[in-house]
């Protein structure tokens, strides 16, 4: 025998006989040891390629991304709305949507008032169901050739008439109720609805108020009751009875923040607390020095013949 394997105290055949024996212990032998079986190895699956990363594709979808994103932003979350005080002077508001122009209160006239930078003044009446539309009770029957007045037609029949324009050749206007014209035109523009009585009032403020275009109207009246709930719906009101009638003051005290006057005595109202507006101007030339002596707007049936027209972009 070796010194090797007189060293460790077994042969190397020995050895080997132990270790098969070892090799062969059953499962419960092995957990009572402590020590588990073994298991045994299967084959080693095969990694997989990596993936290709296309950068130019990703940095392409990543632009394409925030670039909607902006436009999103910009449609939905940032949209500034014109407002009173925003309004640069001098103002220019077409009557009935500027009736020497286009179908008076036409849905088709106001559309255009704010595209080029006029503020829309309807005249607001009430239907027999109760719509409040823009309508002007006096001349609205004519223009539509109604055989009575307007409380004869309800929402729909409203809405199914024509409105005659005013000049040869051009095409007839479509009606608009009041709430539509909120909904479609709020936030765009100022919107000046004259209001004459408190029947119409009443639903044309709760309409101001559900779309929060307060501080984006001036209601136009000379009725007390109707000034007061403008002015305590936080709504600017313009006086548009006989100024000679009254005074500034007691103006100021039943709401009022603004006038109507004609050009020729806009010198007499300027300097006070009430922004004051003129009706019956000439032209550019005119209206350039009433606002050079302080008025804050004009009221015209054609507004493009006092300023020239200014193309809104949104």
């Amino acid at each position: 025998m070796s010194k090797k394997n007189r060293r460790y105290g077994r042969s190397e055949r020995e050895q080997n006989a132990r270790a098969q024996a070892g090799s062969e212990q059953p499962a419960e032998d092995a957990l009572e040891s402590g020590r588990g079986p073994v298991p045994e190895r299967g084959p080693v699956p095969e990694r997989p390629a990596p993936k290709s990363f296309n950068a130019p594709l990703w940095a392409g979808i990543i632009v394409v991304i925030a670039v909607l994103a902006v436009l999103g932003f910009n449609m939905f979350g940032s949209k500034a709305q014109l407002t009173v005080d925003a309004l640069e002077k001098p103002v220019v508001a077409a009557l009935d949507g500027g009736s020497e122009v286009y179908p008076a209160n036409s849905k088709f006239s106001f559309t255009e008032n704010a595209k080029f930078g006029y503020l829309p003044a309807p005249t607001l009446s009430e239907l027999g169901d109760g719509t409040i539309v823009a309508a002007n009770p006096k001349s609205a029957p004519k223009a539509m050739g109604l055989e009575d007045d307007l409380s004869s037609l309800d929402r729909d029949s409203f809405l199914d008439q024509d409105i005659k324009p005013p000049r040869k050749n051009t095409a007839p206007g479509e009606p608009i109720t009041w709430d539509q014209m909120v909904d479609e035109m709020s936030g765009a523009t100022v919107l000046m609805p004259l209001i004459e009585s408190p029947e119409v009032a009443a639903p044309a403020l709760k309409k101001i108020a559900e779309a929060d275009i307060a501080d984006s109207t001036i209601v136009r009246t000379d009725d007390a009751e109707v000034a007061k709930a403008a002015s305590d719906a936080e709504v600017a009101v313009m006086f548009t009875g006989d100024p000679t009638a009254t005074s500034k003051q007691s103006l100021s005290e039943a709401g009022y923040t603004m006038m109507a006057v004609d050009a020729a005595d806009a010198s007499t109202w300027t300097g006070s607390d009430l922004d004051i507006w003129v009706t019956g101007v000439k032209d550019e030339k005119q209206l350039k020095k009433l606002a050079e002596a302080g008025i804050f707007g004009a009221l015209s049936t054609n507004p493009y013949s006092i300023q020239p027209s200014e193309v809104k972009s949104n």
